[in-house]
């Protein structure tokens, strides 16, 4: 297996650790079984910062320097403040009032997701998730023409059977989901929710 990227996903919120640091990222390790793989940048791409910077020397001089579709996002996807008219990728994890949201303990964003499905697959491609938990790959696979398959071992929970529902319901146009590049509500201070308690004071 060759590593073709280490990416990190850094998402706002998630669980408060009382003797560590909290966790505010999540590894993506992306391998590949040969030198001849699926990669669809262009399915990806994010806004340049600097669309209009151009060539200051060479054949191209004086001509648009980046792509008109974009720039690679890197390896690095941030879940803070804009998505697509951003440089970075912006994508929630899933906590209680996220619309995804079931009863699994550590549920991956459908949207998470779609981004590696668009970028390292074509149309009609298998997905395999061996841990499929509440299916969140499977529907993010299926979502964009993949076929997908998924095992899951932990029936106590019944993550088989949310699984099952979570399918069922996107083909009938019931599941819930946070729609990809959705912006991510930034407060403005003013919820009383964001301010400071008097208790505090």
């Amino acid at each position: 297996m060759y590593l073709r990227n280490r990416i990190i996903w850094h998402f706002g919120h998630g669980l408060h650790a009382t003797k560590r640091f909290s966790g505010r990222y999540e590894t993506v390790l992306w391998f590949t079984k040969t030198c001849d793989y699926t990669f669809n940048l262009d399915e990806v791409r994010v806004l340049s910062k600097y669309p209009r910077k151009k060539h200051y020397k060479g054949d191209k001089k004086g001509k648009p320097s980046g792509n008109p579709l974009g720039k690679n996002p890197s390896d690095i996807w941030e879940f803070a403040l804009k998505e697509w008219d951003n440089e970075l990728w912006d994508i929630p994890n899933v906590k209680s009032n996220h619309p995804e949201k079931t009863s699994h303990p550590c549920q991956f964003p459908i949207e998470l997701v779609e981004r590696c499905v668009l970028a390292l697959t074509d149309e009609n491609d298998w997905v395999l998730d061996p841990y499929a938990g509440v299916a969140s790959s499977l529907i993010a696979a299926l979502m964009h023409n993949r076929r997908a398959m998924g095992a899951e071992i932990d029936k106590e929970n019944g993550y088989i059977e949310i699984g099952k529902k979570r399918i069922y319901d996107y083909y009938s146009g019931n599941l819930k989901i946070r729609p990809l590049g959705k912006e991510v509500y930034k407060p403005t201070g003013k919820e009383k929710v964001s301010q400071v308690p008097i208790e505090w004071n």
